[in-house]
């Protein structure tokens, strides 16, 4: 029993870990999972990107999806293979766009040809949870990567609170420095005290300021976390609609009107200048895909 999942990456307007509630934005690139799964007990095979892995998020996200669909998980065994084009571990929601394409992988290799996306959005969450991948669950980042478009999400609550495909393309920038993340190092207790703040991102991606929240949402992370700033206010500068630290980073995303592309073009060099990976990417109104293999 063989099958395939596929999601798409996601990046923060407004972070959750503050005030609980949080907003994300998918992306064109994205996390592709195929399961094979054999029908006696064992052990599980973990590949990412086909490099053989140990992952927690990957095993409880299995466990997770095949108690959902009514099995006993130790009755089952096989092999997880993940490809992804997000750069993992600095923000861009790789956690969420993984265990979602794991989930829906599960799904595909028992024989279902569709799929409710609040399962594998509660898979996600639940083994981001149990494995330590996020504070709060993630379901933004999880709403994003599975359901395409811009989604506003209580995280504590479990409650997509407004989600919409966008009205048009948009292109994404996104900086990835060589420095490493810092998430770590977070205090989530010192984060949390600053959730009035977070509150007001939240209101005004809810009215519809979505962009000026998002780089608001960059100056306060950014100095929470102890980054430099300068990357995203840059952007605004080359006359990005928003620009922010991508969840605890160390990734920051842009976000242009493609009118914009000669702007955008000369930030990618200024970005590029001091060594770092620059992605460029666009808006993503796609749902994730599951499918049968043969």
């Amino acid at each position: 029993m063989k099958g395939r999942g596929s999601t798409f990456g996601a990046i923060s307007i407004v972070n959750a870990i503050a005030g609980g509630k949080g907003v994300t934005a998918s992306t064109k690139l994205g996390t592709e999972s195929i399961v094979e799964l054999e029908n006696k007990a064992g052990g599980w095979s973990v590949f990412l990107n086909e490099e053989q892995v140990e992952s927690r998020l990957a095993s409880e996200t299995i466990r997770l999806a095949l108690k959902m669909a009514g099995k006993e998980p130790a009755d089952y065994s096989g092999t997880v293979r993940t490809t992804t084009t997000l750069p993992i571990g600095v923000g861009l929601k790789t956690s969420s766009s993984s265990s979602s394409a794991i989930a829906l992988g599960v799904f595909a290799a028992l024989g279902q040809r569709a799929f409710d996306p609040m399962k594998i959005m509660i898979c996600s969450i639940d083994a981001s949870l149990a494995s330590g991948a996020s504070v709060t669950g993630a379901m933004d980042d999880c709403a994003s990567c599975l359901l395409g478009g811009i989604n506003m999400a209580d995280n504590l609550g479990r409650k997509i609170e407004r989600s919409k495909l966008f009205d048009r393309p948009l292109k994404i920038v996104i900086k990835v420095p060589k420095a490493p993340s810092k998430r770590a190092a977070v205090d989530v207790a010192d984060v949390k005290k600053l959730g009035k703040v977070a509150e007001v991102l939240y209101r005004m991606c809810m009215e519809g300021d979505l962009w000026r929240a998002m780089t608001l949402n960059g100056v306060l992370y950014s100095g929470i976390y102890g980054y430099d700033s300068r990357a995203a206010l840059l952007a605004v500068e080359h006359g990005a609609l928003g620009a922010s630290l991508s969840g605890t980073g160390p990734a920051t995303a842009a976000v242009f009107d493609p009118k914009s592309s000669s702007e955008m073009g000369h930030l990618v060099e200024a970005w590029a200048s001091d060594g770092s990976q620059v992605l460029e990417t666009e808006t993503n109104n796609e749902h994730g895909r599951i499918a049968a293999i043969e």
